[in-house]
């Protein structure tokens, strides 16, 4: 009789593992980072993927006038469209980071490049983002992507990037 149990036994308990081994499957975790969905839009947005997340940078894109933290009618398009693609894939978190060429004084730089992430959020909130999912930053001229020796390279810098960091 023993003889007979010792199977029972293993086949009883492996049985049960993979019955319990089934069971965890069905637990879901939610999914870190973006989804593949949500990677396409990016893609097709124009974001690019950087060390700090995928950036959509508005340089040559969403420019501003010199001393201008106001979105023009084609920018603001632009800004329309991505929200609403960022919405329609639920991406609900963004950080916006504002920038200034080097003229001035960096302190004023640094308050305008943050009025100008406020105007683009402001598009964003339009499009249906919460206005708390929404982190702004204003860089001032500390991060230029021309030179400022030039008119042309002074105009690239006075520019906002939209940042999707997937949690």
């Amino acid at each position: 009789m023993f003889s007979l149990t010792r199977p029972f036994l293993r086949l009883f308990t492996t049985g049960l593992l993979l019955a319990l081994l089934s069971l965890t499957g069905c637990q879901s975790v939610p999914p870190k980072g973006l989804t593949p969905q949500q990677v396409a839009v990016l893609k097709q947005e124009g974001f690019e993927l950087t060390d700090e997340g995928w950036a959509f940078g508005l340089s040559g894109k969403v420019l501003f006038g010199s001393d201008i933290e106001t979105l023009n009618a084609a920018s603001t398009e632009i800004v329309e469209r991505i929200g609403k693609a960022l919405v329609s894939v639920h991406i609900d978190k963004v950080r916006v980071d504002g920038h200034t060429d080097a003229s001035g004084k960096e302190t004023y730089n640094q308050q305008l490049s943050l009025r100008r992430a406020k105007s683009v959020s402001k598009v964003l909130v339009a499009t249906g983002m919460r206005e708390e999912n929404i982190q702004l930053r204003g860089l001032g001229s500390s991060e230029p992507v021309a030179s400022n020796t030039t008119v042309a390279g002074r105009t690239e810098n006075r520019r906002v990037s939209i940042v999707v960091i997937a949690d």
